[in-house]
């Protein structure tokens, strides 16, 4: 083998190979991994060393493992059981020590466990299918009236058309509606199913597992229907594998679709959300709006299998939309991008038109969490291994006496961190599947731990490899260095180093816990600050019911019944919750507008009740009226008006859908989505409240009594609805669930961080009582009182703690101020954050140097004097 080769492998797993391995077999196993090694170091030295690890404990098995001769053996036998012995026996002897190393690791490795079992499970989403990484999704950025681009899922049909035609790079076009509901019936029984209309192809380019039916054919026909096991189970009960083909269900009463198919329920590891498929084509047939070019209408996918191409798609369709609508008075400013598919979970968040994070921000905040408790677990069975040394003095300088060599010491430090770790592992992962319920409650999941999954074992043989290898890195190689007669006389004088060392760990540790309490206060200040937001009209005591065809045809009869109850206060119709609003067209034009602006505004399509309703606040002109004809007048939001350039726009002229009118008035800006877009401009419109979906209703507090009441007056006008509501203040708590969930984790894990940093620091106390006890005796006898010895043993570790805080501002700052621009409308960095986390882990890590020094300060001196 080429040495030069050899000199660049990885030192650590290259001397466990050559340990482990066959002699037969290793220089054909070692060149191997040499040229792979070169090869991968070519793209990134970094990858090439984790995966020669990962390589070198993936051939650590049956067949590779070298055959050991048997008195060999029998020694390495008898050499094993005697390190277990003593560890045993050293466990039970200092059954306080073992205690604290077992708690605080069985703490971090469960706690780090939980948290990179939900990091796995947000980075698995949308990567089932079978071709995932050759789907790319179109989004389509449109410019706003403030010169920031949005950017949207929903892109023009044509585009598709297009792109099948013309881009010989692409291998399929797939559209799919967002998901929508249909009343879908069987006989007597007629129930809401949320589904999507797809091209037949859907079935081809994404994995949905198909039950019944054959994907080449189910979604070819215009009238056929796939249904989801759950439907088919509802509909057609227990036989449905044998009842489902071939049955005629009635779609909105309008058509009807035999069943084609049923495809096994999408589950949570799918963003796609439908209970039912048709055919795209279907859909187009009715609603021809979708082929206008300036219409956004349906999801656009396109598969590339050859990725040097996905350039020049990219290249050729970012101006696809401008080129077909120039001329087309529903055009705007807006280009379309290229994204892979199962990406777009992660990297959800776009920035003036390019992705800038998003759920990947959080995964990335917990995985680091989960790897710094991890090291602070690893840190706090070092300092407490530390603290037990001087007891073990005398045992070193006895193997030394009786000739055992450093190595051999070194293996019995790391034998015994490794036991320990296993143990720990062990009881660490019972632990997980007894919290796993709780846990899953708490993040919203159904997460399980999977031992057929080939992946859990070799994360848990990796885990208590590298957290044996860390946590025992340090007594390993402090210990067997001190000298025989220190070990014997049993006064072990550690290297100057070693001091720095254990400070600069305590440092780390209280760093890491203050910036956790630091991250932890910021987000909740920012989640309570969302939630308490003047939001511009008001969300308490609001109701959104869901209406159909039915409630719509006697709206006016439907909101008079509903204002007859005792405790409802305001009704109105509306196209959507006020508070989660995204229909919008491009088409306006008003007085002085340039005809080459192109700006995307939100339409809201209403009553004459909307504004009183809701809260809302009139600052110039009127609201809508029943006594005059408003159904061509318009109401404007403030960044409306400012968009249009009017300082009075009450009168001026406003068109938008080939409708004319003028605007009346002007309301107070409120936010129409989440608080991390800025508000967008509005038109409010009285022209068809016939296409509403949801009845808003103002209730007082008898709110069971009066939902109840809603529900019957809603099924004596459509009998055959399902009631469905929501709490608008529930359903914009619920858009932050993300935040909320983040926010739990990393306060339970700022908790825990705390209580090992602090088992830790009683771990480095007790040493230095140990170290300091005749110390402590002499200054007892001179007359020193127990407060001033207190003081004497704690000032050394307040300073350390001082010094993480102050390591930990900047950090802190630096990251709480980075996603806090994720935000449009945020709280400010209070400098009091700072300072509370600050004196909250001085007060911890006192207190616990405090209890341990106590102990050893009140301590008869004879004790400790007459070892001298």
């Amino acid at each position: 083998m080429n040495n030069s080769l050899q000199t660049v492998l990885p030192k650590l797993p290259l001397r466990f190979l050559k340990w482990f391995c066959s002699p037969e077999l290793i220089e054909d196993v070692e060149g191997d991994l040499s040229e792979l090694f070169a090869m991968r170091e070519e793209e990134s030295k970094v990858k090439a060393r984790f995966w020669f690890y990962l390589d070198v404990l993936l051939l650590f098995r049956p067949g590779i493992i070298k055959q050991v001769e048997f008195n060999k053996g029998l020694n390495q036998y008898n050499m094993l059981s005697n390190y277990l012995k003593i560890a045993f026996r050293n466990a039970l002897r200092y059954k306080g020590y073992t205690f604290l190393n077992l708690f605080g690791l069985i703490v971090g490795i469960a706690s780090s466990i939980l948290v990179l079992m939900w990091v796995d499970d947000e980075r698995s989403i949308n990567k089932f299918h079978a071709n995932g990484d050759e789907i790319y999704q179109a989004f389509r950025n449109m410019k706003q009236s403030n010169g920031m681009v949005s950017t949207t899922t929903s892109t023009p049909k044509p585009l598709g058309d297009l792109v099948r035609e013309e881009y010989s790079e692409v291998d399929q076009v797939v559209w799919l509606s967002q998901s929508m509901e249909l009343k879908i019936q069987l006989g007597d029984q007629l129930v809401d199913e949320s589904g999507s209309f797809a091209s037949p192809e859907a079935l081809d380019m994404f994995t949905f597992d198909l039950i019944l039916g054959d994907k080449g054919t189910a979604l070819t026909e215009l009238n056929s229907i796939l249904v989801s096991e759950s439907v088919a189970l509802k509909y057609f009960g227990d036989n449905w594998r044998n009842e489902a083909i071939g049955k005629v269900l009635r779609i909105e009463d309008a058509m009807d679709a035999i069943v084609s198919g049923v495809f096994k329920d999408l589950g949570a590891k799918s963003t796609m959300d439908f209970n039912w498929l048709m055919n795209a084509q279907a859909y187009f047939g009715v609603n021809p709006w979708v082929n206008d070019w300036g219409n956004g209408s349906f999801q656009t996918f396109l598969r590339i299998s050859d990725e040097s191409k996905v350039q020049t798609v990219s290249d050729k369709i970012l101006m696809e939309i401008k080129d077909h609508t120039v001329g087309n008075p529903n055009a705007g400013d807006e280009e379309v991008i290229i994204y892979k598919y199962e990406d777009t979970y992660l990297y959800s968040n776009f920035d003036n038109g390019v992705v800038s994070g998003g759920r990947i921000d959080f995964v990335r905040i917990m995985t680091i969490v989960a790897i710094f408790i991890l090291i602070v677990a690893c840190i706090n069975f070092m300092n407490l291994t530390t603290a037990r040394s001087s007891r073990r003095s005398k045992e070193i300088g006895l193997r030394k006496v009786m000739g055992a060599p450093k190595k051999s010491i070194r293996t019995q430090f790391y034998f015994e961190a490794f036991l320990l770790t296993a143990v720990a592992v062990t009881i660490s992962v019972f632990v997980v599947i007894m919290a796993m319920p709780y846990f899953n409650d708490l993040v919203g999941k159904q997460l399980s731990v999977d031992f057929s999954d080939q992946r859990t074992w070799y994360f848990l043989i990796g885990l208590i490899f590298s957290v044996g290898l860390v946590s025992g890195s340090y007594p390993a190689v402090l210990l067997p260095a001190i000298s025989i007669v220190q070990s014997i006389k049993g006064t072990m004088k550690q290297p100057s180093y070693a001091a720095y060392f254990r400070k600069g760990l305590v440092i780390f540790q209280f760093t890491v816990s203050t910036l956790l309490i630091i991250g932890t206060t910021v987000v909740y200040k920012q989640i309570d600050y969302v939630l308490n937001k003047d939001l511009g009209l008001n969300k308490d005591n609001l109701l959104a019911v869901g209406i159909d065809q039915g409630i719509l045809g006697r709206l006016d009869t439907y909101k008079s019944e509903l204002m007859r109850l005792p405790d409802v206060k305001a009704v109105s119709a509306a196209s959507g919750n006020p508070l989660d609003y995204g229909r919008s067209t491009s088409s306006t034009n008003w007085e002085g507008k340039n005809p080459a602006d192109g700006y995307e505004v939100n339409v809201m399509l209403t009553d004459e009740d909307l504004i009183s309703t809701m809260g809302m606040e009139m600052l110039q002109g009127r609201d809508f009226s029943l006594q005059l004809e408003d159904s061509t007048n318009f109401i404007i939001n403030e960044v409306a008006a400012e968009m249009m350039g009017f300082d009075d726009p009450l009168g001026k002229k406003l068109s938008f859908w080939g409708i004319d009118g003028r605007i009346i008035g002007v309301v107070k800006n409120f936010h129409m989505r989440n608080l991390y877009e800025p508000i967008a401009p509005l038109i409010i419109t009285c022209i068809d409240p016939q296409r509403s979906n949801v009845v808003l209703v103002r209730i007082g507090d008898n709110m069971s009594e009066t939902i109840s009441a809603i529900e019957k007056v809603t099924a004596s006008l459509s009998p055959e609805s399902e009631f469905e509501y929501q709490f608008i203040d529930e359903a914009y708590e619920e858009s932050y669930r993300n935040e909320k969930t983040v926010s739990k984790l990393a306060n339970i894990f700022a908790l825990i961080s705390i209580l090992i940093s602090s088992l830790g620091l009683l771990g480095l106390a007790s040493y230095s009582a140990e170290q300091r006890s005749r110390e402590i005796g002499v200054r007892k006898v001179h007359g020193a009182s127990v407060l001033q010895i207190l003081m004497l043993l704690s000032k050394d570790y307040s300073k350390l703690i001082f010094i993480a805080f102050i390591v930990a501002i900047p950090f802190g700052f630096m990251v709480t101020q980075n996603w806090l621009d994720n935000f449009e409308f945020r709280t400010s960095l209070d400098p009091m954050v700072f300072i509370i986390a600050g004196v909250m882990a001085l007060l911890i890590g006192v207190l616990t140097v405090t209890a341990k020094s106590y102990q050893a300060a009140t301590v008869n001196p004879v004790k400790s004097l007459k070892q001298e």
